[in-house]
């Protein structure tokens, strides 16, 4: 029996990576693939359209809830409006692939009675309905345990969950690794005019950039002031649809990008020297283990161009900068030693690049979702 793809996703699709990723490799391998999703951009469209992927577009009205009851009452019509569509092309070759805790909470109880793979962004080992009402949670167990296959984006990261859950099977790791069919050069022309100003104004530093959401689990203050003192041979850039909440620092080598759409971003990483990470557990609607044992696709966006990375001393990150030898993980987050790591980096930058670009081509996503379609067929 040929299997059909339902892939559901509530939100923004086009900002998440894996998911985009195997939106577009099931489709290269020739299955049935419809999307449903709550928000989508014209380009993925495009993508869709070129593909004949049939796209199912729910308008869901994201609008800060009055309330708690309020935000209950938008999540239970919307949960209506998925399922209705569902409905109409589930079938017995069918086999919905869930996208992250926010869709499971949207899907709810049916969702048991239909197959599907339950593919988790972040490591949850609780997922609420609403946070300020406890009480009201997902089972996360059963919605596991009754999963075809389930999906984590890092090797620890499914161990744990494998535990919270009682797994039989260890869930499939799946990495951040971003599809990418049309190469992107190194030093490429750069499509967005904001950005394009800034790296041209900076033209001949050595760029070290950071490119990702700001705020507390990921601090950056002492990594733009070690940068500083390096003086103008370096410019520390941040590209973000974060406010800048930088901007206080007085350095002449700080520079901020607003937002870029990907994969255009991917034009201004291309010209980076160094790129760098920083996560710290805080206390957030995850698992503080989820910082802990990140998984960025920021990994995978500089490793593309074969550019060597700097991050704190997680094990999300040091497993892979110590075994591939691709970047350096800084013990104390302070700024001496953040300059001692930029210099190793300067040492070493040629092996560093080499073994950066390798760990992103050994990377195989055509090989993870293989294992997984392998796991549907024997479940």
């Amino acid at each position: 029996m040929r299997l059909k793809f339902i892939l559901v996703h509530v939100g923004p699709i086009h900002k998440y990576p894996p998911a985009m990723a195997v939106l577009q490799t099931l489709s290269d391998f020739g299955y049935e693939v419809v999307l449903c999703t709550t928000d989508i951009t014209e380009e993925v469209k495009n993508i869709c359209d070129v593909r004949k992927i049939k796209v199912i577009n729910i308008k869901a009205n994201f609008e800060t809830p009055k309330n708690q009851l309020d935000k209950l009452s938008k999540l239970i019509k919307l949960k209506k409006e998925i399922w209705k569509e569902i409905d109409l092309i589930y079938d017995e070759s069918s086999v919905l692939w869930v996208f992250s805790d926010a869709t499971l909470k949207h899907l709810g109880r049916k969702l048991l009675e239909r197959k599907y793979v339950l593919h988790m962004f972040e490591l949850s080992k609780e997922v609420y309905y609403h946070h300020k009402i406890p009480i009201i949670s997902v089972n996360m167990k059963k919605y596991a345990q009754s999963a075809l296959c389930v999906i984590q984006a890092e090797y620890n990261r499914s161990h744990i969950s494998k535990i919270w859950w009682d797994l039989e099977k260890l869930p499939v790791v799946f990495p951040n690794k971003p599809y990418q069919k049309k190469e992107i050069r190194k030093y490429s022309s750069i499509t967005d005019k904001t950005a394009n100003l800034t790296i041209e104004k900076i033209k001949g530093r050595k760029i070290i950039l950071y490119q990702g959401n700001l705020g507390g689990e990921r601090p950056l203050e002492n990594l733009i002031k070690a940068v500083d003192r390096l003086g103008n041979e370096y410019a520390f850039v941040v590209m973000s649809g974060s406010e800048d909440i930088y901007e206080h620092i007085n350095s002449d080598n700080y520079f901020f990008i607003p937002y870029v759409s990907a994969p255009l971003h991917l034009e201004i990483t291309s010209h980076a020297f160094i790129g760098v990470m920083s996560y710290v557990p805080v206390k957030n609607g995850y698992s503080k283990l989820n910082a802990l044992y990140c998984a960025p696709n920021k990994i995978y966006e500089y490793s593309m161009f074969g550019i060597p990375m700097i991050g704190n001393d997680i094990p999300g990150l040091s497993n892979i900068f110590r075994s591939t030898n691709s970047g350096v993980c800084v013990e104390k987050f302070d700024e001496d030693s953040i300059v001692d790591a930029i210099a190793k980096i300067e040492n070493e930058y040629t092996d560093m690049s080499f073994n950066s670009k390798k760990f992103y081509n050994d990377t195989n996503v055509n090989n993870r979702i293989k294992k997984i379609i392998n796991e549907i067929v024997d479940s």
